[in-house]
């Protein structure tokens, strides 16, 4: 009960859409159990004592009862379906804001296929359950409860040996019940897992290509999709094992009914009628038990993908906006890091570090691999908190900012660029919709994107393949960075953003930003010293620490440092600790 009145609740005021439904649905059954009577009457009272002056007044009303059941029926149908499909729409609508507010850790824990099949999947299933498996399960409960009452009210004897034979259907649909769900479960991960290796393989499709693994791929997904289809057998077999045992109790129920009823009207304790009528609504007996083992299938498989839309529904967001924003007003695009460290685990990624920034200042990061450069960014745009220590945007924390206001304030391009299916225009107005042509023109001429743009047939109107098909690394560089301009934030922070353009391209865009009407708090993560040798400072970050901070010219003179190493070695000029300084050439 608590699984249906969670999927109920979704429904919102179009409740009683499947409320009304319900007791239409009420309605039509005892209609249905109604029609037989007429049937008695029309063979005790016209049948056989050859009174045919009522046959035709009894067979209008019976065709009357046919087309208010239809009509009933109708109704029934169209009021579960609107119900049903707004829970859809509006659990669709939670379950994707959810996922809109959960940290890069819950997708690292958390396939793309499992995501994707509960959001579509398993939600699918909740409207099967409030269009079909609901309303059918009441017409059963209710048509049992209106034939017996019938049944008994004619003859309570011939009544009770009918009901003799339904306790068995009840024992074996609980085991049924028992032994399906699980297996259900496992039939639904599969399917995820299944997702998962498609997914995959289209996001990952040049890769597989580039490196002739297609037939490993091929392998993968046959072995994935085969054990799906042993998992959904498996059920099925599970259901079938009992399905001939329900559909035997319910001939056995037919057996009896003629075999009693035979005897009863020899007897003379009922008519031929009354036996009509057992006969005839016989089925309002048998439908309830045919149809049981198969409710109590779908309902498996219902409670299977509630559970699993739960999981995904209740997960923690660990990163959200504080219940009172104490961000300033405006954000003038001070950062401050003090003492802040961040671990993952067991791996310590950033240690103590300690970092300030001015308003207006542009500063370089650089480092190895692996030595917490885009954490670090990632710390002031709050996709991750710190575990020690604190991250200020203005002299406060961001951890009482409002996420939206800081986010806001903070034009931003990531090293793996991400463009969406849509118009050029429409990627670099993404951050601002509503940004007028001039804005993202201008945009565009600073991160160089007005120079391949003129040579696309549709300019700005062009359509982008999905993540940038058929663009360059470079050309896709350039439209994020124009993406993260069109903002206008007081903080720009740049990861990774011109490695895949040329160096006249590079020291193009550097040259427009350094031009650019207002001045923003500036980042840059780069691996080329020639992205940051202008910088106000240039920070080295080695191992998570802070080992080198200064200007180009300061940091020059150490010639042990990284940056020094790495300006000699992109020059041309290798370095050995034990040679600092005087080099050779190689």
């Amino acid at each position: 009960m608590e699984a249906m009145k969670w999927a109920a609740q979704w429904m919102g005021k179009h409740k009683w859409k499947l409320i009304l439904s319900i007791i239409l649905n009420v309605v039509g059954v005892s209609l249905m159990t109604y029609e037989p009577y007429v049937f008695k009457d029309i063979v005790d009272e016209v049948l056989m004592p050859m009174h045919f002056e009522k046959l035709v007044p009894m067979l209008a009303l019976a065709f009357g009862i046919g087309v208010a059941f239809v009509t009933t029926r109708y109704f029934v149908n169209i009021l579960a379906e609107q119900a049903s499909q707004e829970a859809v729409r509006n659990l669709k609508s939670a379950l994707f804001h959810k996922l809109m507010g959960q940290t890069s850790d819950f997708y690292r824990q958390n396939t793309g296929g499992d995501l994707i099949n509960k959001c579509s999947g398993d939600v699918e299933m909740i409207a099967h359950f409030l269009n079909w498996i609901l309303p059918h399960t009441i017409e059963c409960i209710f048509m049992l409860i209106f034939a017996l009452t019938v049944f008994m009210s004619i003859n309570w004897q011939y009544t009770l040996i009918l009901l003799s034979v339904t306790p068995l259907t009840a024992i074996v649909a609980r085991k049924l019940s028992k032994t399906v769900r699980p297996a259900f479960r496992a039939a639904r991960e599969q399917l995820s897992s299944l997702n998962t290796v498609v997914q995959e393989n289209i996001g990952g499709n040049r890769v597989v290509k580039a490196f002739v693994r297609e037939d490993y791929e091929m392998e993968k997904f046959q072995k994935e999709n085969q054990k799906y289809k042993e998992l959904n057998i498996h059920a099925v077999y599970l259901w079938l094992r009992y399905g001939p045992i329900i559909e035997s109790i319910s001939s056995l129920l037919t057996v009896v009914n003629l075999t009693v009823g035979g005897i009863l009207v020899a007897s003379g304790k009922i008519t031929m009628g009354e036996l009509t009528l057992f006969l005839s609504l016989a089925w309002a007996l048998n439908e309830p038990m045919n149809m049981m083992g198969m409710i109590v299938n779908n309902i498996q498989r219902f409670y299977a993908s509630v559970e699993k839309i739960q999981d995904l529904y209740y997960s923690n967001i660990k990163i959200k906006s504080p219940d009172k924003d104490l961000s300033p007003e405006k954000v003038e695009g001070a950062i401050e890091l003090r003492d802040v460290s961040l671990r993952y685990g067991k791996t310590e990624v950033l240690k103590h570090v300690n970092l300030k920034i001015r308003p207006g200042e542009t500063v370089g990061i650089m480092g190895p691999t692996g030595s917490g450069k885009t954490t670090l960014i990632n710390l002031i745009s709050r996709f991750v908190d710190t575990s020690s220590g604190k991250v200020l945007v203005d002299g406060v924390d961001v951890k009482d900012y409002n996420l939206q206001k800081l986010r806001g304030s903070i034009g931003m391009t990531m090293q793996d660029v991400f463009l969406f299916s849509d118009t050029l225009e429409s990627n670099i107005a993404y951050g601002v919709p509503d940004a007028p042509m001039e804005v993202i023109e201008q945009a565009a001429k600073a991160a160089d994107v007005s120079s391949f743009v003129k040579d696309m047939a549709e300019g700005y109107d062009t359509i982008i393949g999905e993540r940038g098909t058929g663009l360059s690394g470079g050309q896709k560089q350039r439209i994020s960075l124009a993406r993260a301009l069109a903002v206008g934030a007081p903080i720009l922070i740049l990861d990774d953003t011109t490695s895949a353009v040329d160096m006249e391209t590079e020291q193009y865009i550097q040259g427009q930003l350094r031009e650019l009407p207002t001045k923003a708090t500036t980042v840059i993560i780069a691996q080329r010293v020639s992205s940051v040798m202008h910088a106000d400072k240039i920070v080295i970050l080695e191992n998570g620490q802070i080992t080198e901070e200064g200007t180009h010219r300061e940091l020059m003179q150490n010639h042990k440092g990284y940056y020094y190493k790495t300006c000699m070695l992109q020059n041309g000029v290798y370095v050995e600790d034990e040679t600092a300084g005087k080099g050779g050439e190689e």
